[in-house]
């Protein structure tokens, strides 16, 4: 249970704006029964496909507030509680660790059923409360690593697995990796000894694709990476920095900061936006936890605030105050997800704004397909102003009951195509044209993701070498790209387009555009 107790110049402020008027209202909210007769069969079919695996730590809990903003944009497959090495509810020879118990999901589901006929007038293709209640579910909760029992959560992974859908499936692993596990484990032992393993172990690793915050248990090392090593597994926790509990020391700009600082935090997202963003902590917001001790009360712990008196304070150096950027270290699990235009699930090494993710040797099982964050860079960083915007227009989309008083994001086009094709040394013209859906005017930005491309600048080359890509002053719709005179054959440039509205929040639509060097 999360219980919020506001005070001090919260409850001030609360008070303000409802004397005011400022504080826009609540759609009335509906019954289940009649919930479920207003919303129309949506056909999910072209979405990604995603389950949503956490341990219930405050930044799990975080995270799933924010990822129920985008269930429109999604298939949510599953909602699955799992144990780590942080949180499990013990067993009969040992104690529970840190537990916030399970009704919290159901709770959080129960705020989005308030907020849904808000949220649907934005985009019809939300799912209901009930839709998502239907695979909200517990999986293997007892023990760090504990993958024996068969439970409902792991019953629902392989199920996800094994059914027909032809989509990838998209397993975010916030906690322990064991409910996975466990459905893995289920498979095997199913049809290891039958003549159809083959075909069943290929269906398996071609469809599951794993985004994972670190190890925060051993199933995947013991487990999941010995037998089944061709499942790909991205490991985020080196992209999390941006979106983790050491926030503040991540090498994100300026204006990414400010959107993480309490007031801006306060005013877009911790206060007024209905009972789902009510279950949304930040630092000192007032928000008790159920099952952390004091050193993890980041609502109510006052000692913590201003200072480095907190666990991460000492190596992270990070000071937070009232109602700042808590954590969210989990998201780039589903974040990655989201359909920005970026096109980084074709492949994950041309990065978005979860992160970018390249190949790696994972020590306890070299053959697993293990990939993580290239040394040195901080790929979610340029992103997180995006993010936040896009989160706090989602936020504003729970109390806005008409479409047209809320902002959406505009979608751009590149009239030459996205695949293109030139020579050392050609110059190429582009044409960036935008459809936005509130009549905003939108903004041109280029840039040349010099990471993701195969092309390198060489070292000692000066700032005129490499790829330039250069806006036309007059008209920033057409940007011209020199392919380097240096380039070989089969090397890749990846430009970005990004369009921005003038609404509130500045929305942002992405395309990327790969040209290959003949």
């Amino acid at each position: 249970m999360r219980r919020k107790i506001t005070k001090g110049i919260g409850i001030a402020m609360a008070a303000a704006m409802t004397m005011t008027g400022c504080m826009p209202a609540l759609a009335e909210a509906t019954t289940e029964a009649s919930t479920e007769a207003e919303a129309p069969a949506v056909d999910r079919s072209d979405k990604t496909r995603v389950i949503i695996s956490q341990d219930a730590e405050v930044d799990d809990n975080n995270s799933l507030v924010h990822t129920l903003l985008y269930a429109n944009d999604l298939d949510i497959a599953g909602i699955v509680q799992s144990s780590s090495q942080f949180h499990y509810i013990g067993d009969e020879e040992n104690e529970p660790l840190r537990w916030p118990g399970t009704d919290w999901m159901y709770e959080m589901l129960n705020a989005y059923e308030q907020v849904y006929p808000n949220l649907v007038a934005q985009d019809p293709d939300y799912p209901t409360a009930d839709e998502l209640r239907k695979v909200t579910v517990v999986g293997n909760i007892k023990m760090v690593g504990e993958m024996d029992e068969v439970t409902e959560g792991s019953e629902l992974i392989k199920n996800a697995i094994m059914d027909d859908d032809p989509r990838k499936l998209y397993i975010a692993v916030g906690g322990g990796a064991n409910t996975v596990g466990r459905a893995l484990k289920s498979i095997e032992e199913e049809y290891k000894d039958t003549d159809e393993w083959d075909s069943v172990y290929q269906k398996v690793v071609n469809k599951v694709v794993l985004h994972a915050w670190g190890q925060q248990d051993n199933v995947y090392e013991t487990y999941i990476s010995v037998n089944w090593p061709d499942i790909p597994m991205y490991d985020v926790s080196g992209a999390s920095g941006p979106y983790g509990y050491g926030n503040g020391s991540a090498d994100i700009p300026e204006a990414a900061h400010k959107k993480m600082e309490g007031s801006w935090m306060y005013d877009n997202i911790e206060v007024g936006h209905g009972p789902l963003l009510d279950m949304y902590v930040t630092w000192g917001d007032g928000t008790w936890l159920k099952g952390e001790d004091a050193g993890s009360q980041f609502g109510t712990n006052e000692d913590m605030l201003g200072t480095r008196n907190w666990w991460g304070g000492a190596w992270m150096g990070n000071i937070y105050n009232r109602y700042d950027f808590l954590s969210e270290g989990d998201s780039p699990d589903w974040i990655v997800t989201i359909p920005t235009g970026l096109r980084n699930l074709e492949d994950e090494s041309w990065g978005g704004w979860g992160g970018r993710y390249v190949r790696t040797t994972f020590e306890a099982s070299p053959d697993a397909l293990y990939y993580a964050q290239p040394r040195g860079e901080t790929s979610m960083a340029p992103f997180v102003e995006a993010i936040q915007d896009d989160f706090a227009a989602r936020a504003d989309w729970c109390i806005t009951p008409n479409y047209e008083d809320a902002n959406h994001a505009p979608s751009v086009s590149v009239e030459e195509g996205l695949d293109l094709t030139a020579k050392a040394g050609d110059t190429l013209t582009l044409h960036a044209s935008a459809e936005d859906p509130d009549g905003d005017n939108v903004s041109f930005k280029w840039w040349n993701y010099a990471e993701a491309g195969t092309y390198q600048a060489p070292e000692d080359a000066d700032q005129d070498a490499g790829v330039q890509v250069t806006a036309d002053k007059e008209n920033p719709s057409v940007v011209t790209v020199s392919v380097p005179a240096d380039a070989k054959s089969g090397d890749t440039i990846h430009v970005i387009l990004e369009g921005t509205d003038d609404g509130k929040h500045t929305l942002r639509g992405y395309q990327r555009v790969i040209i290959t060097v003949e």
